[in-house]
């Protein structure tokens, strides 16, 4: 198996958790992962772009056009970094909105790019935790049960890397991101 993960953000949002949940949920399956965090300015609000490779590879660098799936963490982020994405990759957006710029679209149908838009700021705001907004992406992408990464396997990473004041919340922002996806139907990968 070969798996490449573009997560893209902001600091302070939870970009690098993640993707140190994904890394240790994919160890945990028996699977080789490198990743490579790139973050300058992330103290400040500043990009955060971590690349995670998933299987037998030699370095967790991912070229532009390759990448199987790009969680981005902020709507501004997905723009700068969808070049990563192959054709017929898939991209998950956190934003307010409920359909990309039509010139946006054109260029992802035109790519076949599947992009799947979800509010997960507004999930996390709910339960009175912004900052588990990463949370709420993690449990909608994990509704897709691209292998390895199913509910479950998730949802024990998570169990293990969340500090106890903040578990019960991180695992019901997780909850409802997986139920906002199951419940669009979306079909999974």
């Amino acid at each position: 198996m070969k798996l490449e993960i573009v997560c893209a953000g902001i600091g302070g949002r939870g970009v690098l958790l993640a993707s140190t949940i994904l890394i240790e949920t994919a160890i945990s399956a028996g699977y080789h992962a490198l990743a490579s965090d790139e973050y300058g300015m992330s103290q400040r609000g500043g990009s955060v772009v971590s690349l995670i490779k998933i299987g037998d590879s030699k370095s967790p660098l991912i070229g532009k056009e390759n990448a199987d799936i790009l969680l981005s963490f902020e709507e501004s982020e997905f723009y700068r970094n969808v070049s990563f994405l192959k054709k017929g990759g898939l991209a998950i957006v956190n934003t307010e909105k409920d359909i990309l710029p039509a010139e946006v679209d054109a260029m992802l149908s035109k790519r076949n790019i599947s992009c799947l838009l979800v509010n997960a700021d507004n999930i996390a705001v709910e339960k009175s935790t912004l900052q588990a907004s990463n949370m709420a992406i993690l449990g909608f992408f994990s509704y897709l049960a691209v292998e390895p990464y199913d509910v479950q396997n998730v949802r024990e990473t998570i169990r293990k890397r969340t500090k106890g004041k903040f578990l019960a919340k991180n695992m019901e922002v997780f909850d409802i991101g997986y139920a906002t996806a199951k419940d669009r139907n979306i079909r999974k990968v």
